[in-house]
């Protein structure tokens, strides 16, 4: 499978991660939604664009390619499956236990009105699904592909992975008082579903990439 399918379906499931979701559903309950969500969205875009550009740099080294390097490369691929299968079966045990989304909703919730851009930016970073970057970080280094094709594994995971609350800002953006109270709907909604999201997203990424490593590691 091609470098940017594979990135493109991690996108997806970055799409659809009720943490990020929720916690971007609260910034747009903030004195001031839209700055504050275009914050966000720069923070995110940025803290992606120096995770891709350091995995092109380093699987561009020799030694990540090679040997006793590549298959460190592929060993690192299947201890993060792991720790994504073990994350997952955590999760669906506790399934039924609604939990807030993390620590970031309750600070929002204690400061409504008085975040500023540069912090709603701070969140874009912290809100990515660093699970699921780091999936695509690895696959940037284990297959190094030509810049072209790095650019639009890039462009496909960037775009995919703020489809949803890309979506969601647009709708807010136009149907305000429309939106607020479908939002808070939505919100409740994932907060109750979240733990049962994250284990299947989890589970299907961590048996993805335990079984690309093997593979990998058989081949080579």
């Amino acid at each position: 499978m091609s470098t940017v399918i594979i990135l493109a379906v991690l996108g997806l499931l970055a799409s659809v991660s009720p943490s990020t979701i929720v916690v971007f559903i609260l910034l747009l309950a903030t004195a001031r939604a839209r700055v504050n969500a275009a914050a966000f969205l720069v923070g995110w875009s940025v803290s992606l664009i120096i995770v891709f550009a350091v995995s092109y740099g380093i699987g561009g080294v020799r030694a990540t390619q090679y040997g006793s390097g590549r298959t460190v490369v592929e060993v690192i691929e299947i201890m993060l499956g792991a720790a994504l299968a073990f994350a997952a079966a955590r999760q669906w045990r506790h399934r039924d236990r609604p939990r807030t989304s993390s620590r970031m909703a309750k600070k929002f919730n204690a400061r409504l009105t008085q975040l500023h851009p540069w912090e709603a930016a701070t969140v874009g970073v912290l809100e990515q699904p660093w699970t699921l970057t780091a999936a695509a970080a690895v696959v940037l280094v284990r297959d190094h592909s030509a810049f072209l094709v790095v650019v639009f594994a890039f462009l496909a995971f960037a775009l995919l992975s703020t489809a949803t609350i890309g979506l969601i800002f647009l709708y807010f953006a136009r149907r305000p008082g429309q939106a607020e109270a479908h939002l808070a709907d939505l919100k409740d909604r994932l907060v109750r579903a979240g733990p049962a999201i994250f284990a299947i997203v989890s589970a299907a990424v961590g048996v993805f990439l335990i079984i690309d490593g093997v593979i990998g590691i058989v081949g080579s």
